[in-house]
Parts: C-alpha cells; structure tokens; sequence
C-alpha cells in the first residue's frame, strides 16, 4: 500500500489537475490512518470525490482505475530507467563517433524523417460538414460540484448497452457559482466500454491505449474532436434561442433559416453557418420531432444537446462585465462601461433591435454593433471612446470594445433576454482565442432611424 501511495503521490505532482488521481491518493492516506493527508486529496479532489461517495459508484470502478493509473506510472518509471541508460549508452557511443557524426545517415537524420506530417483530421468536423454519422467518443463537460458529474457515473453503469466505446469527459472550470465554458476544456478522463459491454474509467495518458478492442481517437484528433462538439453545443444553443423567440413573437416556428435572418428588423440572428443549415430541421422537428442531435453529437446517450436553459445576457453593474449565460454555464464575460451615477438602470429587458452601423458607419458615436434594450432608451453598443470600459461614464448605455461588441451580435438573437444586476459575475474575463462569428445576411443596418441612445 505504502508503494502504491509513492506511485499515486509521483502521479498527481505531474498531474494536479487529475481529480481522481488525488480521490484515489485519499483513499489509500485513509486506509494508512494519515487522515489530516487523506481530507487534503478529498478536497483536491472537488466533484469526483462528491460523485463516488454520495452515488455509491461500486468500489471495483475506481479500484480499476487505481489499477491502470498505477500501472501507468510504474511503466514511466521503467521507462525513465531505461531512458537514462540509454542516454548514458548514447553519451559514450558519440564519445567514440564524434569525428563522423555529419556522415550521411548519421544520428538525426531517421528521426527527421520519423516525424509526423501534422495533426490528424477531426472526425466530428467531417459528420458535421457532411452529415455523416460520427462514430467516434461521445463527449460531455462536467465542473467543479457539477450535479451532472455526480449523475454521469450511475448513469453509465446502468445504460451501458446504449454507449459509444468511450465517452470524454471535458472539465470546466468554476468562478463562484459559475461553471466556465471554453473551447479548450481539458480532457478529464476516458469512461469506456470493452467488447464484452464492461464499464471503466481511464486516465487521459491511457485513452490513446487499446482497452480490449476499442481503439479511442489519438490525442491531437481527440483534442479536435472535443473542440468542434464544443462548438456545435454554442452554435446549437444560439439557433434553439432565435427560433424560440421567433416563436414567441409570430405564433409559429420560422419555416426556413431564412426567416431568422431577412432583413432588419427581421435579423433574429445576424446570419448563419453550415452547422445551422444541419441542425435547423432537428431544432424544428423536421423529420425528428424529439429534437435529438445525430450520431455522438449530443452529450448523452439520448442525443441531448449539452445546454438545456434559454441564454441570458446579464450585467453586472458592480463589477463592470457582461455576460452572456446558459443556467449556471457562463460562455462569454467581456469588460464593459457603464453610466456615471447609477444611471445604468437594475431589471429585466430584452433586446429589441439588432442594428448593425447605428450612426451609419462603423467609426460612429455607437461603433460598428447596437442592440437597443426594450422599453427603454438604453443599448448596447460599441464605443470610440475605449478609455470608458471598465468605468461609470455613460448616460447609461452599455459600452463595449469592438471586438466584444460585434462577437456579442453574433452570439445573442433578438429577443434574449438581459438581466441588469449587482455583484453576480466574476472578475476573470472570458473570451474566446477565436471569436464565435456568423456568416452575416444582407439588410442589417437601418438607414431610416437616427438613433439617439443615452450613450
């Protein structure tokens, strides 16, 4: 046990972020009566230690998982061994070789010609691009004392016949009561199913391994994989509100995505891509009323899309951020300014209009970007006076950087809702490498309005 302890403790130094790792550090501490030790891991360990012992997962799981990560370990212990003898072998060989070591054929020259051509293809992007089915890990995002992490694992024991090989699970990241959302989300772990229909765990070194005759995807298309579903979870999400509130407003789903992107004031959205071309019909029930998306798209065995709740653009009037939410998921969180003296009022709106170039070009009073508040005199919209983000400056607008603001217009339908609160978004900023944009529809400006917001 005290040598399993050694292996566990090297394991989580190289890789602190391996909850379960840290879970089973705890157990073995626990089991040599070092408690104080034990209660660390157990708090290192956050969601997994909630989820194996409150959802009575059965022992054997994570004694699998010991089992493997153990393993694991001590091969890179035999390799670290075998690597300093032959760097020593390798040191004395060039000893004797320096005066031929340019010869043709010489060291380096097999290694040049082993590398690999680049990463490989995603899967997941070709079946989306071309309506294939997707065969490859089913993926879903679980955070910090996530309800869905705690659910996931009985779950699996008990719906195992209807699981792909393996299913990724994808970590996010917590601000307080949020959970963060990224495109780059860490792969947490491999929940697989052998051939013979058993359950178990992997750590992320052992998802590029054979597991009794499922082959998972290598790593860089893994990562691929993970970031394309991640993006059609947002893109998703975005088109599942336009066509809600369209509904709202006319009494009927729209027939096309035409109709959510005709000309202002019609512009639900600012325009579309090819993913929303395929997950339109599945949105609308066309051909499938239960609204599940295809293959391993979804991020559960029935096809569910991963957000579930409306998105809400909410402000924070303390904190000078605006965020753009999916229940407790928080997908974007940009700097903005704000008015002097409070005058950026509390309560709920939603945007009415969607104006591209308010003041009739991009360099005006409002920037490129303008989305009026209901009932109201307020918008958001871009600035040139970007020393104002981060302060109270405005008559009570919103006002946001360039970037952010046009990201924004494409990210938020008409008619989403906008909270205006204190205090209830974190500080830390979060904002994609690369930005969410659509493939914009004609008509988006409104050359028959001045438009004279409280700026």
């Amino acid at each position: 046990m005290l040598n399993n302890s050694l292996y566990l403790k090297r394991y989580v130094e190289t890789h602190p972020d391996n909850k379960m790792a840290w879970y089973l550090l705890g157990k073995d501490y626990e089991s040599n009566g070092e408690q104080g030790k034990a209660n660390y891991c157990y708090n290192r360990a956050e969601e997994v230690y909630e989820a194996f012992e409150l959802s009575k997962v059965p022992s054997d799981i994570w004694k699998n998982y010991e089992s493997r990560l153990l393993q694991l370990e001590k091969e890179k212990d035999k390799r670290r061994k075998r690597v300093r003898h032959m760097l020593l072998a390798a040191v004395l060989l060039l000893l004797a070789m320096i005066p031929s070591v340019d010869a043709p054929g010489g060291p380096g020259s097999s290694f040049a010609k082993s590398r690999p051509n680049g990463p490989e293809e995603s899967q997941l992007t070709i079946a989306a691009a071309t309506n294939e089915e997707y065969r490859g890990p089913l993926f879903t995002a679980v955070g910090k004392r996530d309800k869905r992490w705690s659910s996931i694992l009985p779950h699996l024991m008990t719906e195992s016949d209807r699981l792909p090989s393996w299913t990724v699970a994808l970590g996010m990241k917590r601000a307080g009561k949020w959970e963060i959302w990224s495109e780059n989300m860490p792969i947490l772990y491999g929940i697989y199913k052998d051939a013979n229909g058993v359950i178990g765990i992997e750590p992320f070194e052992a998802v590029q391994a054979e597991c009794g005759g499922c082959k998972p995807a290598k790593s860089t298309a893994l990562k691929g994989d993970a970031q394309r579903w991640a993006d059609i979870q947002v893109q998703h999400a975005v088109l599942k509100e336009a066509i809600q509130r369209y509904q709202e407003q006319n009494g009927k789903a729209p027939e096309s995505l035409d109709d959510l992107t005709r000309p202002f004031p019609n512009n639900w959205l600012s325009g579309k891509t090819e993913t929303m071309n395929m997950l339109f019909p599945i949105l609308t029930g066309g051909g499938n009323p239960d609204k599940k998306l295809p293959g391993n798209l979804g991020s559960s065995p029935d096809g569910e899309a991963f957000f579930k709740e409306p998105l809400e653009v909410i402000i924070d009037r303390k904190n000078h951020r605006l965020g753009v939410v999916s229940g407790s998921v928080l997908l974007r969180n940009y700097e903005v300014g704000l008015g002097r003296d409070n005058k950026t009022p509390l309560g709920q709106f939603h945007i009415s209009d969607k104006v591209m170039n308010p003041n009739g070009s991009a360099t005006g009073t409002y920037g490129s970007r303008g989305m009026q508040l209901s009932d109201s005199n307020y918008a958001i919209h871009g600035t040139l006076d970007t020393e104002s983000i981060g302060r109270n400056e405005s008559e009570g607008c919103i006002r946001m950087y360039g970037e952010d603001v046009e990201e924004l217009f494409d990210l938020v339908p008409m008619g989403t809702q906008v909270s205006i609160e204190e205090g209830v978004l974190p500080d830390d900023l979060v904002i994609p490498d690369e930005r969410f944009t659509l493939k914009h529809a004609k008509g988006q400006t409104n050359p028959h309005k001045v438009y004279n917001w409280l700026d």
